[in-house]
């Protein structure tokens, strides 16, 4: 199984590469997707909605998993949220990919098991799950990777639900 996991942003887009079954999750790539903040807004998402494109072609995921977009108290934020993650889910959508969506709680929940942690406890379950060496940074990879690795668990354990019927 690949998943690619997507933490969209308009300045700062990370996404991640997870392989296997949730028992045994490699890190295969990630990286970030950065936009020039002194561009048009509608230059910016292009730019993600073409990089997403891009890096799915590249690794060619079965899936995709994605971050919902949460309450934000700056409006202008949630807003430029909203509409990278559009970009990005769009790049995805007209690569054929199925694309799922995760809140931030159900993430924190299935990586550390607590829907209220902190993106360092995070940061530092990501790094213990693939078993790497330290978090993938910038921290927007690895918030990639916990949304990865949250679709894989969900995906691991509706496999073993529906079989138990």
């Amino acid at each position: 199984m690949v998943i690619v996991g997507i933490d969209p942003g308009l300045g700062t887009t990370g996404w991640a590469v997870v392989t296997g079954a949730a028992e045994h999750p490699v890190l295969a790539a990630y990286g970030a997707i950065h936009t020039d903040p002194s561009r048009d807004p509608a230059e910016r998402l292009l730019v993600i909605f073409e990089r997403i494109r891009e890096l799915l072609s590249i690794h060619r995921p079965e899936e995709v998993a994605i971050e919902d977009v949460f309450l934000a108290k700056d409006t202008r934020a949630a807003l430029a949220l909203g509409q990278a993650r559009g970009a990005a889910m769009l790049g995805a959508a007209v690569g054929g990919m199925v694309v799922r969506s995760y809140s931030p709680r159900e993430i924190k929940q299935s990586v550390t098991g607590n829907g209220r942690a902190s993106k360092e406890q995070v940061a530092y379950m990501v790094e213990r799950l693939l078993g790497l060496s330290g978090p993938p940074r910038p921290a927007d990879c690895a918030d990639a990777a916990a949304i990865a690795l949250c679709h894989l668990h969900r995906r691991d354990a509706a496999k073993v639900e529906s079989a138990s019927h």
